[in-house]
């Protein structure tokens, strides 16, 4: 996405760049004024700077999640130390996009376009105690100009840990957990549903909000979610990107029911080298292939048709990241693998994102849709053996923009996730 460079005000030291002194020194200067006139003239009206006026913060993510107190019996907040008696949730936790939220490199590149936002952290650092400023309001309603104060609980380490346990697990010393006290555990243990349910994953996963004529925070999963037909039949977030596992919460307790903590989302992992497909990773689409026709002598119409159905997601496809987008490949090649034709169909939305940020379209798959996509030939040489090949990606973002933020070649952008050659020359047609 694009970003407007409107305002520098903090440096990678969190200290006031000169930019900053001469608007200070500017405000001082007004307000000089505006005393001195104000001692003859005791009805003269208040200051009309809006920098002045701090605004309030009144949207909930604009909010980080208060400082927590760590637990009675417990060293730290640290999902590390949850790790200890929680070994193979700690090691699902380590594996998911959740612990690299801050640290994901698209992150850190678009972050870097605008200054570090400190906004952008409530969702990718949720915790007040990883957060090295407390965000008091915005003057005049602007979110590069935030009136804040240090923070004296800032810690530095459990900032690294991204979306950590206590995120979700602790409030007001105690860990929250879905079966409440729980005597043989070495920490207090209160249930509340508030903060284990699909509403606490919304407060990240469904916001959308104009910050600037250039800067759009878009993320729409849980609207999606609510006009499908899911809710209905009781399913949810937590339904599927947090599966049950029967198995023991703590190393060596008793199996009982519990969920996976990996939160799967697309198929794409996150760094150079990792495996195509991510551990758990199960696309929503089913693919059902059609060619025709069995038999080819030169001259005839052949064609492939792709159906392609939204069969498992709660949410459009794809979902997330407005830059997010599918390609279905269909092409016909000789036996050479040469291209005789080819044609490319996108999902996903479209924006323009300046001079000033507006969707142009959106043609994802709904919960339940199924859509065909179909290439039609004249077959030019029967005496060849000729193939059919589909191919379907899951893009995070287009080469363009993957190269204007110096991320080409060094952050995995798209991965296959379907992927069919037929034969169709002489007879039925044979996978291959």
């Amino acid at each position: 996405m694009a970003f407007d460079k409107k305002y520098s005000f903090i440096n990678e030291d969190r200290g006031v760049t000169s930019k900053a002194l001469k608007y200070l020194a500017v405000a001082l200067s007004c307000c000089s004024v505006f005393i001195f006139l104000n001692c003859g003239n005791q009805e003269s009206s208040q200051p009309n700077d809006r920098t002045s006026q701090i605004q309030p913060l009144t949207k909930y993510w604009e909010k980080a999640i208060p400082n927590q107190e760590i637990p009675e019996n417990l060293e730290s907040l640290s999902a590390s130390e949850c790790g200890e008696c929680h070994e193979e949730i700690y090691r699902e936790w380590q594996q998911s996009n959740h612990a690299i939220a801050l640290q994901d490199p698209q992150f850190q590149a678009e972050w870097a376009k605008d200054d570090s936002l400190w906004v952008c952290l409530n969702c990718h650092t949720p915790l007040q105690n990883q957060q090295e400023f407390i965000i008091l309001g915005k003057r005049g309603g602007d979110y590069f100009q935030p009136a804040q104060q240090a923070n004296p609980h800032f810690d530095p380490e459990l900032q690294a840990e991204s979306i950590t346990c206590a995120v979700c697990h602790v409030r007001d010393g105690a860990v929250i957990g879905t079966r409440g006290d729980l005597e043989e555990a070495p920490h207090k243990v209160r249930k509340d549903p508030r903060f284990l349910s699909r509403e606490f994953c919304l407060t990240c996963h469904n916001i959308t909000d104009v910050l600037t004529p250039t800067l759009v925070c878009s993320f729409q999963s849980g609207d999606e979610w609510a006009t499908s037909p899911y809710p209905a039949a009781g399913q949810d977030c937590i339904s599927c990107h947090m599966p049950v596992i029967h198995r023991p919460l703590v190393s060596g307790g008793t199996a009982r029911q519990t969920r996976r903590h990996t939160w799967v989302g697309s198929a794409i992992p996150k760094f150079p080298g990792e495996d195509d497909i991510v551990e758990g990773y199960k696309s929503g689409l089913d693919v059902v292939v059609h060619s025709s026709p069995e038999m080819l002598t030169a001259g005839d119409s052949s064609f492939l048709t792709v159906s392609v159905t939204n069969q498992r997601a709660g949410h459009f496809l794809p979902t997330g990241d407005p830059e997010y987008f599918l390609t279905v490949d269909l092409r016909l090649t000789d036996k050479q693998g040469n291209t005789v034709i080819d044609t490319t169909f996108r999902v996903g939305q479209e924006w323009e994102w300046w001079p000033e940020v507006r969707k142009l379209g959106d043609n994802r798959l709904k919960p339940l849709e199924q859509r065909n996509y179909t290439l039609a030939v004249e077959t030019p040489q029967v005496e060849e053996n000729f193939y059919w090949e589909v191919i379907i990606t899951y893009h995070r973002m287009t080469v363009e923009n993957a190269a204007l933020m110096n991320l080409l070649g060094k952050y995995p952008i798209a991965a296959i996730i379907y992927q069919r050659k037929l034969r169709v020359r002489g007879g039925t047609d044979k996978v291959l």
